[in-house]
């Protein structure tokens, strides 16, 4: 039986690995906060991302690897850096740590973010490469694979599979424990430890197995069907679960050098100390230091300036001495008084006006005004107006109502034609004389 530990409901990102490992085992969640040995007594296989361990957690993990339990723990670069994080004294005993570096790529492929790194030569165990075409709980056909598949040993072993590494961080390995991938060459920091084991070496038949994996998401649902991270899930599964596959603890132990300590160059740069150099020690002569090529006082040049004297004409008299005049060098005093300043009108704000509407012809403002006003919104005292104010017709006060102003434009623009059609003088003076058009009308038809 497997047990997956998820206290906080931390199942939800692994829906499809549950459902993976349900197809061959029984498969139980764990969902109270602490591991006690109740839960442990039928179980096979453990699988934690806890990075906090009280002390009877830490006693009951380890009397349950010793039992020939087997113990998958995985982390992520989030929780490893967490002050709160001691799971490094369950994995203290048996080889492994879990430091706090992030695992970047150092060049882009495939994944823009830089923690999504794609790790195509981090096998160091080649039966990774090997089983990887088998499913879980497929022994036997895994032992067929081996023999049909020719082409695999052709491949480098440490590129024989590739896989995604988000979020991760890297192992520190030490005996007895070894590792079984590695960052490869792509990734910063190159060639470390991101995936190890340990195996007991008892020989009383009871063998328990640690898996530590720096990166908890890479079989998360997003990550699982990635790359090939789906056939690494199922042969580590298989070693957890002992379904024959085994790994050479030689091969993970050997590859890894010791960390060694590089010099800050970013802080030296900036702590730059200043440094003379060596000079040759000074000859005995000290007069050859001297270099006199460059300035010096002589009277060469005096017979040519009198000669030039001559040649401009000029008389050739000893210089006199200029008796100085020690005048005042201040200006005359004048009273501290300075002109108002007046405040000039600003100017007109031409650009508040229309000037093609304004210097244009009144027929082409009648032109405008009536293509301007729709049928929908047309109001006839409004056209009126506006057409009189085009016009120049004045016809009084401002505050009379819109349509007493309209009629008086049409009567006057009515009087202003019957006075055009005035044939003698006697006929004008009455039409003005009259207020009304139609009483004008009947006055002119009588006469």
């Amino acid at each position: 039986m497997i047990v997956f530990d998820a206290p906080k409901g931390e199942t939800r990102r692994f829906k499809r690995l549950l459902k993976r490992l349900s197809a061959f085992a029984k498969v139980q969640l764990n969902r109270e906060e602490a591991i006690s040995s109740e839960c442990l007594e039928e179980c096979e296989l453990l699988v934690t991302q806890r990075q906090r361990f009280s002390d009877e957690e830490l006693e009951a993990l380890k009397g349950f690897v010793d039992c020939g339990g087997s113990l998958a723990v995985f982390s992520c670069e989030g929780k490893a850096q967490s002050p709160e994080c001691n799971a490094n004294a369950l994995l203290a005993d048996y080889g492994v740590s879990i430091e706090r570096t992030t695992l970047v790529r150092a060049v882009y492929h495939t994944y823009l973010h830089p923690k999504h790194a794609l790790i195509q030569n981090g096998v160091v165990q080649p039966e990774i490469g090997v089983e990887k075409h088998a499913p879980l709980n497929g022994t036997n056909r895994s032992r067929h694979l081996r023999q049909s598949e020719p082409s695999d040993n052709l491949v480098e072993p440490s590129m024989s599979l590739s896989f995604v590494y988000p979020n991760g961080t890297t192992l520190s390995v030490q005996s007895p424990a070894y590792t079984l991938l590695s960052s490869g060459s792509t990734s910063y920091p190159v060639d470390c430890p991101i995936a190890a084991t340990w195996e007991s070496t008892s020989l009383d038949g009871e063998q328990g197995r640690v898996l530590v994996v720096g990166s908890s998401d890479m079989f998360a649902d997003e990550w699982l069907e990635k790359e090939e991270n789906s056939q690494l899930c199922d042969v580590l599964f298989r070693y957890l679960l002992r379904q024959n596959v085994s790994f050479d603890p030689s091969l993970g132990r050997a590859d890894f050098e010791e960390k060694g300590l590089v010099p800050d160059i970013t802080s030296l740069s900036n702590m730059v100390k200043l440094c003379l150099h060596e000079n040759e020690p000074l000859p005995q002569d000290y007069k050859s230091l001297l270099c006199d090529d460059l300035f010096r006082v002589h009277n060469d040049f005096v017979p040519d300036v009198i000669d030039l004297y001559k040649r401009l004409n000029v008389p050739y008299e000893p210089l006199a001495l200029v008796q100085p005049q020690f005048e005042c060098p201040h200006p005359p005093l004048r009273m501290a008084t300075h002109p108002p300043r007046t405040m000039d009108p600003p100017p007109p704000a031409l650009e508040l006006f229309d000037l093609n509407e304004s210097f244009a012809d009144a027929r082409v403002r009648l032109a405008q005004l009536t293509n301007r006003l729709s049928e929908f919104d047309f109001c006839l005292e409004h056209y009126v107006n506006e057409a009189g104010w085009i016009l120049g017709i004045h016809v009084g006060a401002d505050d009379a109502s819109e349509e007493a102003m309209a009629k008086r434009v049409l009567h006057h623009v009515g009087k202003q034609l019957f006075l055009s059609r005035c044939r003698d003088e006697r006929q004008r003076k009455t039409a003005r004389e009259v207020s009304s058009p139609y009483r004008l009308v009947e006055e002119l038809d009588t006469k």
